[in-house]
């Protein structure tokens, strides 16, 4: 997984505001296979912790092999801005 360094300004503001110390990203099972979501939830104990681009990041046992080739980018797209997973599995 990679956090480009335009969501790594805007996690960071984040999570100073909501005065967490990182992202958890986990996945779903659903009728279409997994998908994944991301929260600022504190890290469970099946979890892998890791830094990237100096982000804390927590990630779910059934997250960790889907996350191979996503990106975490921040885009603007007319007045919306907001983090969007790029080669995230789209099973639906």
């Amino acid at each position: 997984m990679n956090i480009t360094n335009e969501a790594k300004q805007y996690i960071q503001s984040v999570l100073e505001e909501q005065q967490a110390k990182g992202l958890r990203i986990y996945a779903i099972e659903g009728c279409c296979g997994a998908q994944i979501g991301l929260s600022l939830d504190q890290p469970e104990e099946s979890d892998t912790i890791s830094f990237i681009n100096d982000i804390q990041v927590a990630i779910s046992p059934i997250a960790s092999g889907l996350l191979s080739d996503v990106t975490l980018d921040f885009e603007t797209e007319g007045s919306q801005a907001g983090l969007v997973m790029i080669g995230a599995p789209n099973n639906c």
